[in-house]
């Protein structure tokens, strides 16, 4: 009989009664080994590694956000963009072209547009009266889209003096020429196949006046620049403004003239004189008198862009220069 066999028939196995303590007891010893064993492991102590790994790592992270506050504390306030400031004597030979800002990069940057340009002292009122009598005159030859790209100058004409303007009417009929006076010594007329961008012209200038050599006589003189520009096709074939931005300088003298002195056809406005200079204009067109943009001139050799232009072309407290952009 195997060992199996003898342990069945064991007696004390075979009584249902002792089984039953039997089972009870192996529970209940079960049981107190488990609440030992826990006991055991609540009183073992701790292995402290991972709780001093994760002090560690929040020690680092507050470290961090403090210095990023204090950093942030001490950091200076911004600047504020600081606009450009244009060389005042100088358009940029090599610069980005924008037309929707063409004249960035020029003296004209910062100009008003229209006659807002052309300012005058405090007057009284007759020499009120004469400065905007004169911005009128300027606005009719210089500004006004009549005579810009209609070639129609009577506006200007019907400004002046009726004896002035009879005296004009043959004037204004001749062929530019050396030396003598024609029609652009008086109005800017623009060449046919230009166009002026939106942007409108804009003016530097000043007006002053004095009593004139004879009783009813007040004179104003006129320094100022007028600054064009002109539409391209190809915008993005351009390197300077100076391809599209023309200037006009101008010193003039007007008279007005009224009282005993003189006959009642001479009152009223003249023009006794003048000088004027362009830059960055189309040659060909200036010629025959009318305004054209630089990148009308033929293509010429590379430019180092150290030339330093006259500062009277964009500055009316300087002389008029002897020679314009052409010469």
């Amino acid at each position: 009989m195997d060992d199996d066999n003898l342990l069945d028939s064991h007696p004390d196995l075979m009584d249902p009664e002792w089984r039953k303590h039997a089972q009870t007891d192996a529970w209940l010893g079960a049981k107190k080994d488990r609440k030992q064993f826990r006991k055991q492991q609540r009183s073992r102590p701790r292995k402290p590694g991972r709780r001093w790994w994760v002090f560690g790592v929040l020690v680092a992270i507050l470290a961090v956000i403090t210095t990023a506050i204090v950093l942030v504390g001490r950091r200076p306030p911004a600047r504020e963009a600081v606009p450009e400031t244009p060389n005042p004597t100088q358009v940029a030979q090599f610069a980005h072209v924008d037309l929707a800002r063409p004249y960035a990069n020029t003296p004209a940057q910062d100009w008003p547009k229209g006659l807002d340009g052309i300012t005058a002292a405090p007057a009284g009122t007759a020499e009120a009266d004469a400065y905007a009598k004169v911005k009128q005159a300027i606005s009719a030859a210089r500004l006004d889209p009549a005579v810009l790209t209609g070639h129609d100058p009577k506006a200007f004409l019907a400004l002046v003096a009726p004896d002035l303007r009879d005296q004009l009417t043959p004037v204004f009929a001749r062929k530019p020429a050396k030396g003598v006076a024609s029609f652009d010594s008086y109005v800017t007329e623009i060449a046919d196949g230009y166009h002026l961008l939106d942007a409108g012209p804009r003016t530097f200038g000043t007006l002053a006046s004095h009593p004139g050599a004879k009783a009813g006589e007040l004179v104003v003189d006129a320094k100022y620049v007028i600054a064009y520009a002109f539409d391209n096709v190809h915008p993005e074939g351009l390197t300077s403004p100076a391809e599209i931005v023309s200037f006009l300088r101008v010193d003039e003298t007007y008279v007005l003239r009224s009282g005993k002195n003189f006959a009642k056809s001479s009152y009223g406005l003249w023009l006794e004189g003048g000088q004027s200079a362009f830059s960055a204009v189309g040659c060909a067109a200036a010629k025959d008198g009318y305004l054209a943009p630089g990148y009308a001139n033929p293509q010429s050799g590379p430019n180092t862009g150290d030339d330093q232009d006259a500062p009277g072309y964009y500055d009316p407290q300087y002389p008029v220069p002897n020679l314009d952009g052409c010469n």
